[in-house]
């Protein structure tokens, strides 16, 4: 049977052919569409954030300027403005987030850069200079958690004095400091003390973190400065909590070389801390501490209570039979005395060497011999400046000690001053004598002067109970001249080695058995006698180490060994002076030689990897 044939069907095969295609081709359209339709609803993440990508490779640089840009102003934001460090991180996040897209959209020549030869070559600079980098941050983390500091200077003057770094260390109570300078310094040597206060503080304040320290300019604060007495420019108010007390300090020179004293007694002040006393023995022609004339001993005075110490003058009157050294007394100095020690006198103060009250009957010492009174708490402490007139009385008073005072005075035709062959020029330190008096920090003393010295001897007997060690000592040339209107030496002078100060720890007295055992340090008496009292006048003090050599002197005998360190810190100024032709030599060769030698060698390596 014949197939019935559908009417649509068109009898022309050439026209069934035609409508063939033309259905394959609506049939393909339609699949292409629904293909399109399926791959739109399965498209990956990547086909959403391409235009991204392509919009970063078209403007890739402005973006990793930006970037960068952001990085380094991030970076400095967190690390100088500590006010803005939250925006810094924002800041520094956004520039490494520009830098990241940047290097993800172009991450096939990051790789290629960082594996090829160049790159290899720039990632091992890149690594070292991280390494190096990260080394010198870790040795900065270790300076600062283990924090030390050297002071180069020739003379110490960034460096605390071990008695100011204890004080420091013991507060138990915040210090606080006003340093009043006007904002705007008018000279230059005020600058310059400014300059040196705020140093000075800052190492203060480094040593303990109880100080703080600020500077206000008194005519912007007036209240403030009048409430702490504060008139004048360049004034430091030192106070302590809780006790109420405030003490002002002003330069004492135009360096203000005396600054850490200054500071150290003012912490001792406003602390409250007890202040040892020096008794200055009067009554017997002893030289005058509040007298301001070239004789007198105002300015030594100054530099015992520079050194923390309350002088007192000790007052007894020759007709005054009940004398008695007080017990505060850390120090007696009997300067020069030009009178007659009453018997009184002189049994106090060898009550007061022995270590002893007085007794009872109200002596310490009879003809017959010793009567023992109370103990001490400590023994004596005691410097005696005498002179080639001293009274007898004295003389036996030393004799009974240790130390034979010469007749005549010291002629050292190698050892005086050129115009003026009656001082002495006191250079020649003894090696043995305690360094804190003659080598302080190391440093040996300058030259002292002393008019007309008396000689002196220490008694030479089989006992120990008494050491000597001669301080200083005159040249072999040496004469000892009886006449003092007399300067050239004559045959018949004695001639030799002659020491003009002398120290002795003293157990007992001549005459007297040492003890069996060693008794404990603080019974031990110490004695400094000088055979000059002109050395420490105001006309002299300042000469030389004159003031230095009693100064140390005292600090030795009352135990303060460590205050010797702080005097003699005043800035010194070392010149290199040069001839013109020495001048040109550095000059030039800075100019020419340095910078020519490193032409050379640049041609040099040039030539060779050529």
């Amino acid at each position: 049977m014949s197939q019935q044939r559908n009417d649509d069907t068109p009898r022309d095969w050439r026209r069934r052919r035609g409508r063939d295609r033309q259905a394959a081709g609506e049939g393909e359209a339609t699949a292409a569409a629904e293909t399109d339709a399926l791959a739109e609803q399965s498209r990956t993440l990547f086909s959403f954030v391409e235009p991204v990508f392509d919009f970063i490779a078209v403007f890739y640089a402005p973006i990793l300027i930006a970037g960068i840009v952001g990085l380094i102003a991030g970076a400095s934001l967190l690390a100088f403005v500590g006010s803005l460090r939250l925006y810094g991180g924002i800041v520094l996040g956004i520039g490494a987030a520009l830098v990241l897209l940047v290097a993800i959209s172009y991450f096939s020549q990051v790789i290629a850069a960082f594996f090829s030869r160049t790159g290899r070559y720039g990632v091992n600079t890149v690594v070292m200079t991280a390494a190096f980098i990260g080394l010198v941050v870790l040795i900065n983390y270790v300076a600062f958690e283990n924090h030390f500091r050297a002071d180069t200077t020739a003379t110490n003057q960034f460096s605390l004095a071990n008695r100011t770094k204890d004080l420091l260390d013991d507060l138990d109570r915040p210090i606080n400091v006003i340093a009043y300078y006007p904002d705007e310094i008018p000279d230059i040597d005020m600058l310059t003390r400014h300059g040196k206060v705020d140093t000075m503080l800052s190492e203060f304040s480094k040593r303990s973190g109880s100080f703080n320290y600020e500077f206000i300019d008194p005519q912007k604060e007036p209240d403030l400065a009048r409430s702490q007495g504060v008139t004048v420019y360049e004034t430091l108010s030192v106070s302590a909590v809780g006790t109420g007390v405030a003490d002002l300090v002003q330069p004492t020179d135009a360096v203000y070389s005396r600054l850490e004293q200054d500071l150290y007694t003012a912490l001792l002040v406003a602390t409250e801390t007890q202040r040892k006393k020096v008794y200055f023995l009067a009554g017997h022609g002893e030289r005058d501490i509040s007298r301001s004339e070239d004789d007198g001993y105002q300015q030594i005075r100054d530099g015992l209570e520079v050194d923390n110490y309350a002088v007192e003058r000790l007052n007894w009157s020759p007709t005054d039979e009940d004398v008695t050294v007080p017990d505060d007394a850390a120090l007696l100095v009997i300067a020069g005395p030009t009178g007659e020690l009453p018997p009184a006198h002189a049994d106090a103060l060898n009550c007061y060497m022995e270590g002893f009250h007085r007794s009872d009957e109200g002596r310490c010492y009879t003809d017959a011999g010793r009567m023992a009174g109370e103990p001490r708490r400590e023994g004596a402490r005691l410097i005696f400046l005498a002179e080639p007139d001293t009274h007898n009385s004295f003389r036996a008073f030393l004799t009974f000690w240790g130390v034979v005072v010469e007749r005549g005075y010291i002629r050292d035709v190698e050892g005086s001053q050129p115009n003026a062959p009656r001082t002495l020029r006191v250079g020649i330190y003894n090696p043995q004598a305690p360094p804190e008096i003659v080598a302080p920090r190391g440093q040996p003393l300058n030259v002292a002067f002393m008019p007309g010295a008396a000689a002196l001897q220490p008694v030479i007997d089989d006992s120990t109970a008494r050491l000597p060690v001669p301080i200083a000592a005159t040249t072999q040339s040496a004469r000892l001249i009886s006449d003092i209107e007399r300067t050239d030496p004559i045959d018949g002078d004695p001639q030799g080695i002659f020491f003009p100060a002398i120290y002795l720890d003293i157990v007992a007295p001549v005459g007297v058995p040492a003890p069996t055992e060693r008794p404990p340090d603080n019974q031990i008496a110490g004695m400094a006698v000088f055979g000059d009292s002109d050395f420490i006048a105001n006309r002299n003090v300042q000469r030389g180490s004159s003031a230095a050599l009693f100064l140390n002197s005292a600090n030795y005998l009352m135990g303060d060994f460590s205050l010797v360190s702080i005097r003699d810190r005043e800035f010194v100024y070392r010149e290199w002076n040069l001839d013109a032709n020495e001048f040109n030599f550095v000059r030039f060769s800075t100019w020419l030689l340095l910078p020519g030698l490193m032409g050379i060698m640049a041609v040099v390596v040039w030539w060779v990897r050529r």
